[in-house]
């Protein structure tokens, strides 16, 4: 079959993927705007490895070095037929430059082994459609030196993302959390990284993990059979409370649980199911969401006076799905076709709606930030895989080819925020990818700098930034991925699920509870501890905690 003409794509697009996995997001960027709103639209581009460009020149300059071989090989060959031959040796055959072998297992590729034959790019920057390269060629000998980058005059290595992701394995405690249920959430307590919340269905359990002892389970809520529904759990910020939501009976509840998990608080009941409890960051408010298929209704809860009963609840018409709060006084919610703005002061109130043009479309997932001193929030739809910052009037559809599973701000510091007016958001998908978007505010542009790839028929259920934002984790049906959020590319580490085909045969629920999406796939929950050192995995009737550092 006859190859096309190599043409400016192909070559630009070697270069906007070398920018990308070299930590050059904004060259990246400034590239794809001049040539290509849409690099990874283009035919070839699922057929690209990881680091293909510095690939092509290695083996460039390996080539280069075989016709030189050669060439020096002809001219010597008269010479070498005068040389009578040792005993056991044949004279049959020319000699071989050691330059002239094709190098394949554990290539150098600035300074890192890129093991191209095993294809372990597969979990890198978008997915791997190449087929392998051929392995018939004669074993490597030693790998010819690596190619450098020349910056300011001088030759440095560029150091790029490991080609093989590291086992967590041997780091790794797996937690058997639940008999009869699956887990859909996972907390660690703030400022405590040895001890962990493992909630379900029916389920809810304070587990403390010890490096020299077996861990200990606190049972807070255990079903018996009457029906009762954990729907929400989170801790205070300080780590002092537990708040966890229960449904039955057609009401909803809220206990507050100390950390040995004794009840130390009973709130007032409401009449809808509980479906959010969102903390403050640094204050004892708690807003909470109670919805059914009608109307919802938004509370504020001040735990620093505890009062007999809640202030009166902001009510919205249809679904509230997520909340998340900006700062003390302003929080912000999402449900059918809208999301509220809201004024949290003794009570919570809606200060403005903002809709996106009709109430079928469910906006699933909200988180907000500052920039440049004002308010950003950043939705999605999960079924129709949608993004919109209402707050700036920005909008994207097909930002993924399957339903949205989460979606994140990356965390920077508060004197960034004052002044910059780009974010960084990742957003993860049923399309086996996690994407990491830079929003322009000022130009009103979503360019997706990383689409990092899990494998073929691996969802990303679960996706979430360390608390300083170097690391991003997500996790599929089988397996766990962290990278590094800036350089994107192969993964840092991963981890498997141990005996994953028993994992497959687990029922379905709703991702990451009820958030508007109808379709039905695994539950997988992800939480980091405050210092971003440990990452809790739950995963079918299990909570893995990962121990990182």
């Amino acid at each position: 079959m006859a190859h096309p003409d190599l043409t400016s794509h192909h070559v630009n697009y070697l270069i906007w993927r070398y920018l990308q996995e070299s930590g050059h997001g904004e060259a990246a960027i400034t590239l794809q705007r001049a040539w290509n709103r849409d690099p990874q639209s283009l035919p070839f581009a699922p057929y690209i490895k990881t680091h293909a460009l510095v690939s092509l020149v290695q083996k460039g300059l390996q080539y280069y070095e075989l016709e030189k071989s050669l060439d020096k090989a002809a001219l010597l060959e008269p010479e070498l037929q005068k040389i009578p031959a040792e005993a056991g040796t044949g004279t049959d055959q020319a000699p071989v430059s050691p330059t002239s072998k094709v190098v394949r297992d554990g290539a150098v590729i600035n300074g890192h082994l890129t093991a191209e034959a095993d294809g372990v790019d597969a979990d890198g920057d978008v997915s791997m459609g190449g087929r392998p390269e051929s392995q018939d060629q004669e074993p490597a000998a030693a790998a010819p030196p690596p190619t450098f980058t020349l910056t300011n005059g001088q030759s440095i290595g560029v150091q790029i993302t490991p080609a093989k992701a590291a086992d967590l394995s041997p780091d790794t405690a797996i937690l058997d959390v639940a008999a009869d249920d699956h887990v859909t959430r996972t907390l660690w307590r703030p400022r405590d990284p040895s001890v962990v919340v493992a909630a379900g269905d029916s389920f809810c359990s304070l587990w403390k993990i010890s490096s020299t002892a077996a861990p200990i389970q606190e049972k807070i809520v255990e079903s018996r059979g009457d029906s009762t529904c954990v729907s929400a759990v989170a801790w205070d910020p300080l780590g002092q409370k537990l708040a966890v939501a229960t449904y039955n009976d057609m009401r909803g509840s809220i206990a507050m649980y100390d950390v040995s998990g004794n009840a130390v608080d009973l709130l007032p009941e409401v009449p809808r199911m509980i479906t959010g409890l969102h903390w403050a960051e640094n204050r004892a408010h708690l807003i909470v969401v109670a919805s059914d298929s009608k109307v919802s209704e938004l509370v504020l809860w001040d735990d620093s006076l505890r009062p007999d009963e809640f202030p009166a609840p902001q009510v919205v018409e249809g679904s509230i799905y997520d909340l998340s709060w900006l700062g003390r006084n302003q929080a912000f919610a999402c449900g059918n076709g809208s999301v509220y703005q809201c004024e949290v002061d003794s009570s919570i109130n809606i200060s403005k709606t903002f809709s996106s043009g009709g109430a079928d479309k469910a906006w699933a997932f909200i988180c907000c930030t500052y920039a440049a001193a004002a308010p950003v929030a950043v939705t999605a739809s999960a079924s129709e895989a949608s993004l919109w910052v209402p707050t700036h009037d920005m909008y994207l559809d097909g930002a993924h080819e399957g339903d949205i599973t989460a979606i994140q701000i990356k965390p920077n510091s508060p004197e960034s925020l004052q002044s910059n007016h780009t974010l960084v958001l990742a957003s993860s998908s049923t399309d086996d990818s996690v994407k990491v978007w830079h929003l322009d505010l000022e130009t009103k542009r979503f360019d997706c700098i990383h689409s990092l790839f899990l494998g073929p028929s691996s969802p990303a259920l679960a996706s979430c930034f360390s608390p300083d934002g170097y690391a991003l984790a997500a996790a599929s049906k089988e397996k766990l991925f962290i990278w590094n959020a800036q350089r994107g590319g192969t993964a840092m580490a991963s981890w498997s699920v141990p005996g994953s085909e028993d994992t497959k045969k687990e029922e379905p629920t709703s991702p990451n509870g009820h958030n508007g999406s109808a379709d039905l796939i695994p539950d997988r929950s992800l939480s980091w501890d405050t210092d971003g050192k440990k990452l809790a995995f739950g995963f079918g009737k299990q909570v893995c905690a990962e121990r990182l550092l």
